[in-house]
């Protein structure tokens, strides 16, 4: 088998047309929780190229191609691994997306990611970046001792993360043609993460903000509706405590209305007895809010005018 493999590919290299040089191969895989991978390889060309190939040790599904940003039809061919040959480009830069699967050994608690990475042709420079899943985390050093292996290879590859995932990548300037980089990463799920538990706690709590939010807007509505039957310093009490979205210091509804702190806190009074808010003291700050359950009251046309 790797001999087949070696004869294919120096094939490939001696009778490939001459076209356009590859200036930048850049390869991104990122693993699934299912040990599934996602690849994203795009061929950056020193001038328009008209034809763009590449080959994968596996069989792989949902493969698109982009000449420039252009979606293009290519060939594809299955056999020891996959490849795919796309003509009539006329582009620049081209990215080729699929899924493969089988590229992830387990090892007890471990995962292991390898593969060999064959240059087949000239390039100024190769870019690999492993993505680990959500909630994984590269192996320690430690739990490897008597193994023989690394937690990753090449070892000058670098550790990251993008604030989400954990990735190792990997920067070789002007690859020797013929040679293999076999890169691997071994990685673990970190104790006590769940990603289905974590995900059901986010569905949760965008749940109980959407509904509170609602809870809020309704609220307000009702306040809205009940503002025609307050007295004019009541209504401009409820105007600020809305715009507050329900809560406030009374100073500010006594700087704002420039009433004096007497009127305000009758007000204030009123319009607790009605049921509509209610006055928490926090130290020597008084803090007005808005009742949940909020009952429309009977008219004071009766009150005399403020």
């Amino acid at each position: 088998m790797k001999l087949y493999f070696s004869v294919a590919i120096f094939a490939i290299i001696l009778f490939a047309p001459v076209n356009a040089a590859i200036i930048n191969w850049n390869v991104d895989v990122s693993i699934n929780d299912d040990t599934g991978t996602d690849w994203t390889v795009i061929l950056t060309y020193d001038n328009i190229t008209d034809r763009s190939d590449y080959f994968i040790l596996s069989r792989i599904t949902n493969v698109e191609v982009f000449a420039d940003t252009t979606l293009v039809n290519c060939d594809i061919t299955q056999d020891i691994g996959t490849s795919i040959v796309c003509t009539d480009l006329q582009a620049n830069e081209v990215t080729y997306k699929f899924h493969a699967k089988g590229l992830v050994d387990n090892v007890q608690n471990l995962k292991i990611f390898h593969y060999p990475f064959s240059v087949i042709t000239t390039v100024e420079k190769m870019q690999i970046t492993v993505k680990f899943p959500l909630g994984s985390a590269l192996v320690e050093g430690g739990e490897l001792n008597g193994t023989g292996l690394k937690p990753f290879e090449p070892d000058f590859g670098r550790e990251g993360s993008d604030g989400r995932r954990i990735f190792i990548n990997w920067v070789f300037d002007k690859p020797t043609l013929g040679q293999t980089l076999n890169v691997s990463a071994i990685y673990e799920l970190i104790s006590g993460f769940d990603p289905f538990t974590t995900f059901a706690i986010i569905l949760a709590l965008i749940i109980i903000s959407f509904i509170l939010a609602l809870m809020f807007v309704f609220r307000k509505q009702r306040v809205k509706d009940l503002l025609p039957v307050l007295t004019n310093g009541e209504r401009k009490a409820m105007e600020i405590l809305l715009r507050e979205k329900g809560e406030v210091d009374q100073r500010v509804i006594v700087k704002e209305t420039d009433f004096s702190k007497a009127k305000v806190s009758r007000i204030i009074n009123d319009l607790i007895e009605r049921g509509l808010i209610e006055k928490i003291s926090k130290g020597r700050k008084n803090l007005i809010k808005l009742k949940k359950e909020i009952k429309r009251p009977e008219s004071k046309s009766e009150k005399k005018p403020e």
